[in-house]
């Protein structure tokens, strides 16, 4: 409120004079012309959310949540604020161009931005069950300094034009746009053609006096985000959760319902006496009022993670950079691995595979059909048998001796020293072994 009081003490001191006319239009980079309007729009989405996001960590809310809020409202924000333009403002050129509901660059309206950004916010909160008091705040943080500086937006391009200033020599008049004739209506200033036409007068000075609501609309609520956003980072005295958005709903509503007195009473279709923007400042300022006198009564401020919203940002950067040191050692370690596995010999095999038994380049003196060690070892020379064994039938030409002539005596050494036939075996032998040999006759 000091900023707004130091100003108009200024403009007072000053004298009368208007604010002298200037306006941004698009400017070409490499052939593509940008729009300064949606260039300060852009920024002060990113400004938004940044503090969005900030005052959300502070109270430890998962990054999944920031993003996905940040999403849902600024995404049903700017959808709604179009529609609710087309159908409050341009009924009738809806009724002839139906398309005109899709073409979402022809014309916003901030109540509709409104409207539509707290029904994202409704989804998203039944859809995750979050809590609504909270969640209201973190959304305010970051959509109110959003607003307002696209209102500069506003401001620049003129895209609010309010009807003429009624006393020139009024205190406030320092807060009027002077729009000279040719260059205002060269920049294509909406509305600006009507108003001379409904001003004759004018036409002869050449130029004209009128409120830019805009910039009148951004004056207000340069204290109104000073005092929001210190209520919502202080870290004493803390206001119940959900307060800072009711808080926003009771400041800006009586403001808004007056500023549209200001407009030109041909530009907003009127309903019972009043514009759409009026009666939606009727509801929003009810229901403001009413969340208020129930938050104050029962509620309490949410739980922060640390004292300050700059102690918590200190902590979460050393947080982050332990992780992203852990991801990188990872990463280093892995690659290490795969460098030394490069470099290895080929026949090295490696670490985590088991090592193949390694082959014998030495020639094999051995044969091919020489048996192993271990079955030699088990075999017994060819020594004399065993007595005990059972012997093999012998064939009787191996153990029969050729007889000698009949009546010859035969050597019973000679006959010892051939093995004993089976008893059952094929050949032919005397008893005991020690008898005479016979030779059958066929």
């Amino acid at each position: 409120m000091f900023v707004t009081a130091a100003t108009l003490s200024a403009a007072t001191t000053a004298g009368t004079v208007g604010v002298p006319y200037f306006h941004l239009g698009s400017f070409d980079k490499l052939g593509i012309p940008i729009q300064a309007f949606g260039v300060i729009v852009a920024i002060g989405v990113l400004i938004g959310a940044a503090l969005l996001r900030r005052y959300a960590e502070w109270h430890g809310v998962s990054d999944d949540h920031i993003r996905g809020l940040t999403g849902w409202i600024t995404i049903a924000g700017f959808i709604g604020a179009h529609v609710f333009d087309v159908v409050a403002y341009q009924w009738n050129d809806l009724m002839k161009d139906p398309v005109l509901l899709i073409k979402m660059w022809k014309g916003i309206s901030s109540y509709g931005g409104f409207l539509g950004g707290a029904l994202g916010f409704a989804i998203y909160i039944w859809w995750k069950r979050l809590p609504v008091r909270l969640f209201a705040d973190i959304a305010i943080v970051g959509l109110l300094p959003a607003f307002s500086i696209g209102r500069i937006g506003c401001t620049v391009v003129s895209d609010h034009l309010g009807a003429r200033l009624g006393n020139p020599d009024a205190w406030y008049s320092f807060l009027a746009m002077e729009y000279p004739r040719d260059e205002a209506l060269k920049d294509g200033v909406s509305g600006l053609a009507q108003l001379y036409q409904q001003n004759p007068d004018a036409q002869i000075a050449g130029t004209i006096e009128a409120w830019n609501l805009g910039l009148v609309e951004l004056v207000y609520l340069i204290p109104v985000n000073i005092l929001v956003l210190w209520l919502a980072f202080r870290p004493d005295k803390r206001m119940p959760a959900g307060f800072l958005a009711v808080l926003t709903g009771i400041f800006y509503a009586p403001v808004r319902f007056f500023m549209d007195y200001l407009r030109p009473e041909t530009s907003d279709p009127r309903y019972l006496g009043f514009t759409f923007a009026q009666w939606s400042s009727f509801l929003a300022f009810g229901v403001s009022v009413y969340a208020a006198t129930r938050i104050l009564k029962g509620g309490k401020a949410a739980e922060t993670v640390t004292r300050t919203s700059g102690e918590a940002q200190a902590k979460l950067k050393v947080l982050l950079k332990d992780d992203d040191d852990k991801e990188q050692d990872t990463k280093d370690k892995a690659k290490a691995k795969k460098d030394e596995v490069k470099k290895r010999p080929p026949t090295e095999p490696p670490d985590d595979e088991p090592e193949a038994d390694a082959p014998d380049d030495k020639p094999d003196d051995k044969p091919e059909h020489a048996k192993p060690a271990s079955e030699m070892a088990d075999e017994k020379p060819d020594a004399k048998p065993d007595a005990k064994a059972e012997p093999l039938a012998a064939k009787p030409a191996a153990i029969v001796t050729e007889p000698a002539d009949e009546g010859a005596e035969v050597d019973p050494k000679e006959v010892a020293s051939a093995a004993k036939p089976k008893p059952s075996g094929g050949g032919g032998g005397g008893k005991g072994g020690g008898g005479k040999s016979k030779k059958k006759k066929r």
